[in-house]
């Protein structure tokens, strides 16, 4: 009889698990047999849904992108777009704060292989943002001027979840730091501004 494959909500807490011996660890190198141990599987089973030891962050890391982008959708209409990119993050990594989530980046921004990984989930945030930012900013979702902000606001999540870990930064604290500078300059008054492009507002 074929297994069924396992769900989103089911791979994320087999993603937890392994996070957990990845922080642990304080590197990458827990071996596939302890993580599919920890994840209850063989290690055929976990190269069939992970295809590295370290893609078993993914689900975590996705969890986060889907969240900050369902929290920007969700902003009220004539938000200021860095008012709803700032709000939107507060929402979604707010729990970045708690221990676990700081062990696990606290070892993520000290080892390159588990950046990678995060850095390539973070980066994927823009496609799932730019609905949203083009909705605030009035303008086309293939428009460059959607795609610098989609960039900015992953760019964001970066540099805030860094200085957080790495500083001691109150997370919304830092994001705002880094959204001070990041939309600053989009604020001001520009020449020729496409009809029914909204104004970019900072907190």
């Amino acid at each position: 009889m074929t297994r069924q494959a396992l769900d989103r909500d089911e791979l994320l807490a087999i993603s937890r698990r392994c996070a957990a011996v990845f922080a642990e660890a304080g590197d990458s190198s827990p071996t596939v047999a302890r993580l599919a141990e920890t994840a209850g599987m063989s290690q055929r089973s976990f190269y069939r849904y992970f295809p590295t030891k370290e893609d078993c962050l993914r689900p975590v890391f996705d969890e986060g992108s889907r969240a900050f982008a369902d929290a920007l959708a969700a902003q009220p209409p004539g938000t200021g777009l860095a008012d709803a990119i700032l709000q939107a993050f507060d929402l979604a990594f707010s729990t970045s704060t708690d221990e676990e989530a700081r062990a696990l980046m606290a070892v993520v921004f000290t080892d390159d292989v588990l950046r990678r990984v995060w850095l390539q989930a973070t980066y994927e945030i823009t496609e799932l943002l730019r609905p949203s930012v083009a909705a605030l900013l009035g303008t086309p979702e293939d428009d460059l001027r959607t795609t610098v902000v989609c960039g900015q606001a992953a760019l964001l999540t970066i540099v805030a979840l860094e200085h957080s870990i790495r500083d001691g930064t109150p997370l919304a604290v830092a994001a705002r730091a880094a959204a001070a500078v990041m939309f600053g300059p989009l604020a001001e008054p520009q020449t020729a501004t496409p009809p029914g492009a909204a104004r970019i507002a900072t907190k």
